[in-house]
């Protein structure tokens, strides 16, 4: 294990985010997921979640947010990429109606 990071946020806080954030913090395929759902906000709020749990884990604080991709396997478990890198993470993601909550394993 080389490095573990939680996040914690409030799901409101993305309950009336604008195109312009969406678009600078996800990437197309993930506004795409989160917006098909009944709850976009929990979703952007879980995949947010992710992204900055990676950011500690990794202990680098210069990879933009955009540049770490969360997606689900075929049978819905969260995984995370970052671009250009060939590290491996396992992430695990919860939320409730006001919170999302995100760990993240470097190896």
């Amino acid at each position: 294990m080389r490095g573990i990071g939680i996040d914690i946020v409030e799901v409101k806080r993305f309950k009336r985010l604008g195109s312009r954030f969406l678009e600078k913090v996800f990437t197309a395929e993930e506004i795409k997921y989160c917006l098909k759902s009944a709850a976009p906000a929990m979703h952007f709020a879980a995949r947010f979640a992710a992204k900055e749990a990676v950011i500690k884990a990794t202990r680098k604080k210069n990879i933009a947010l955009r540049d770490i991709f969360v997606r689900n396997r075929s049978g819905g478990a969260p995984e995370v990429f970052v671009k250009g890198k060939k590290k491996k993470f396992y992430v695990s993601i919860s939320h409730t109606d006001s919170l999302a909550v995100a760990v993240v394993v470097s190896v």
